[in-house]
């Protein structure tokens, strides 16, 4: 009799735990179900690129810029742009989003103006300069804003779209563009318009390396937005 008390003890332990387990793996799957949809992210090897909506479709990207893009992430100089339009999802419609991701470039460097002057002010400090100090952060402000205006027209070609996807919202489709910009070749093209060379070269005389403080901008940029890295 003992030995059948026994084994009905350990039937009902044993029918115990499969309960329990039973409504842990509930749990489990009840918190995969039906606890939200999971955040979608453009991957390259595992590497995080670009927050997605949840609804996106189509999701594509440039394979022969992947290396590059990732490598970016990986160091922490990756700055990229969104830009999108509303139609029906046609080729154009991913043109106008092209042209919309420049103009947010332009248009997000600007508002960095007032940093690029401060840190010209800073670099001033510890140079002998002649002439009047706020001529010199008047002209290489201008020709911060000239960098903007080639972005703003597309004419810098080290900006380039990497991405596209699309959202479908009943009838309508947002088409979306993912444009990043690469510093090293946007620099290099910039020394080539004779403007901005003209004034970078006569700040150089007085001790100012404009590009060091573009990219200082362009760092600092990316805080408090998409595109900072934490």
């Amino acid at each position: 009799m003992r030995f059948r008390k026994g084994s009905a003890d350990q039937d009902i332990l044993i029918w115990v735990l499969v309960g329990v387990g039973v409504v842990a793996l509930g749990a489990v799957l009840f918190f995969m179900f039906f606890s939200g949809p999971k955040e979608r992210y453009l991957e390259i090897d595992g590497v995080r690129i670009w927050k997605l909506p949840d609804n996106a479709e189509d999701v594509n990207y440039d394979i022969s810029k992947a290396a590059s893009v990732k490598s970016m992430v990986q160091k922490g100089n990756f700055i990229a742009f969104e830009g999108y339009a509303i139609g029906a999802g046609t080729p154009q419609d991913k043109e106008i989003a092209k042209i919309r991701a420049y103009q947010n470039v332009a248009e997000f460097l600007n508002t960095r103006v007032q940093t690029f002057a401060q840190l010209v002010e800073g670099q001033l400090q510890n140079v002998q300069i002649s002439g009047n100090k706020q001529n010199i952060v008047s002209a290489s402000v201008n020709a911060y804003k000239r960098v903007t205006e080639l972005l703003a027209d597309a004419r810098i070609s080290g900006a380039y779209v990497f991405a596209s996807w699309k959202v479908r919202k009943g009838n309508v489709v947002e088409t979306y563009v993912l444009l990043v910009y690469d510093p090293g070749m946007i620099l290099k093209i910039i020394e080539m318009d004779a403007q901005v060379k003209q004034t970078i070269d006569e700040l150089g005389k007085q001790g100012i390396n404009f590009f060091e403080n573009l990219n200082a901008v362009l760092k600092e940029a990316t805080k408090g937005t998409p595109m900072e890295r934490k």
